[in-house]
């Protein structure tokens, strides 16, 4: 980032930087058409996964910019506006959300309202063996039959065709809890009610996206105190629908791509998600505000050492709801639960990534974050570290969340090697949805002051210090 050549007191950057990250959209955008063209479905994954890995941070955005005027901030005030900016791109997501409108045929298996229990097949015994499928494509509640089917250990028979016939007895039986589970969502996942769902989304979103912005970018000019207290008094019920809709969209759009699954604390984890990926977003853009000069001295050690405490603390937050999760459907062993994690934790390719998750997104973040030194000293270069490998892990994150149900989606076993294999189009997308949202973070920071210069704060945020 580089400060405007004509005045570098004037927060404000050039007017350059925004035409490459079109540039790069376009040309992302270009690559992700012709990999709609060459593979349709793997398109659908591909995009979804990039799709979901910005929205997360534009979301997250909301949520802090929100937060503030709830607890009315004075420290924050000069960070503000960068999360602001990218609040203020929320609703090119409306936009970037048509491939996924038009892919919903490839994307969630109940859209046509068929019981697609592809998840559910039984395998076949015989040539693999006593248990069958361990070397078949398998499904993923099938890796738990050796505990879930008392009939598989019964050992009638030599050849094991009467544990054939157990087995499939209980998966009948599972075939039927299934469509019980299936039947119980019908109302919910059905197309009218989604796309009603989706535009609310957008237009709950888009509001309060534009008018908080609008709010705070006016109060450059006017120094009106009523925009502060509009804002102020819009949070409490802004943050409640917010949350909401937060969750509902990762249920209706992450959730719903393995439909027979569930989980009742997605949604937080989808927020914990969001907070650090902001989090990660602001320590990285206001050093680069600092170091190029453009914030001048309005960004301080002070706003790095907060910036990273709530890092840190979201961090573990998330790891403590990820953990939760993940325990709680490990100790029911509820079949229609398990099937996420068999998909990601059986022995296979998935089963490494969920590991370099566990390690590079929770336990070297938290060596990292954990003194006080590192947050104020040395430059903020290990908080800047901490921040991409977090901002970086987001993004696998988000691949670990979507790209298992495109190999469950094609009948891949977790356990093979097939199961994770990226695809040029991931790259594509990802610099296709990237590059349109930070074309339009970059062209708002070209038009306004990188801090909140007509806030009645703003001077004490300058000189705010911790205590």
């Amino acid at each position: 980032m580089s400060a405007a050549t004509t005045d570098k007191t004037d927060y404000r950057l050039s007017g350059t930087a925004w035409k490459i990250a079109a540039g790069i959209g376009a040309l992302g955008l270009a690559g992700s058409a012709a990999g709609f063209a060459a593979d349709a479905q793997r398109f659908a994954f591909s995009y979804v996964f990039a799709f979901f890995s910005f929205l997360t941070i534009a979301i997250g955005a909301t949520f802090f910019v929100l937060l503030q005027h709830l607890t009315n901030a004075g420290w924050s005030v000069t960070v503000r506006r960068t999360a602001e900016f990218f609040m203020s791109a929320l609703p090119i997501f409306a936009l970037l959300f048509l491939p996924i409108a038009a892919s919903v045929t490839q994307l969630y298996p109940w859209w046509d309202g068929a019981d697609h229990g592809a998840h559910h097949a039984p395998a076949t015994a015989g040539e693999h063996g006593e248990h069958g499928d361990a070397h078949s494509p398998a499904t993923p509640e099938l890796a738990h039959d050796d505990t879930a089917h008392p009939a598989a250990e019964s050992g009638h028979g030599e050849h094991g065709q009467h544990v054939a016939g157990g087995r499939l007895s209980e998966e009948a039986i599972e075939h039927s809890l299934h469509a019980e589970v299936m039947a119980s969502k019908t109302w919910y996942l059905s197309k009218g009610f989604f796309a009603v769902r989706a535009v609310f989304y957008f237009l709950f979103w888009t509001f309060l996206a534009l008018k908080l912005f609008r709010n705070s970018t006016l109060q450059d000019s006017t120094k009106d105190l009523r925009l502060t207290a509009s804002s102020q008094a819009m949070a409490p019920a802004a943050t409640f629908g917010l949350a909401l809709t937060t969750t509902f969209a990762a249920f209706d759009w992450m959730m719903s791509l393995l439909p027979n699954w569930y989980s009742t604390i997605f949604g937080v984890q989808i927020f914990a998600t969001t907070m650090v990926a902001i989090f990660s977003v602001l320590v990285i853009v206001s050093y680069a505000l600092r170091a190029s000069g453009v914030s001048g001295n309005a960004i301080t050690t002070e706003h790095f050492h907060d910036l990273g405490k709530l890092l840190f603390g979201f961090n573990v937050f998330w790891a403590y709801i990820s953990f939760s999760q993940f325990f709680l459907i490990w100790y029911a062993s509820i079949p229609e639960e398990t099937v996420f994690f068999h998909l990601r934790w059986s022995d296979g390719p998935w089963k490494t990534v969920s590991l370099a998750i566990l390690f590079l997104h929770f336990v070297v973040p938290f060596a990292l974050l954990l003194s006080r030194n590192t947050k104020r000293f040395a430059g903020q270069k290990i908080l800047v570290l901490a921040a991409v490998l977090l901002l970086v892990m987001h993004v696998v994150e988000m691949y670990w969340e979507v790209l298992p149900n495109y190999a469950a989606a094609r009948g891949i076993g977790p356990q093979t090697d097939a199961a994770l294999a990226p695809h040029w189009m991931d790259l594509a997308c990802l610099l296709g949805v990237g590059g349109v949202y930070m074309a339009a973070v970059l062209f708002r920071m070209s038009q306004h002051p990188v801090v909140p210069v007509g806030d009645p704060r703003f001077g004490r945020s300058k000189r705010f210090e911790n205590v």
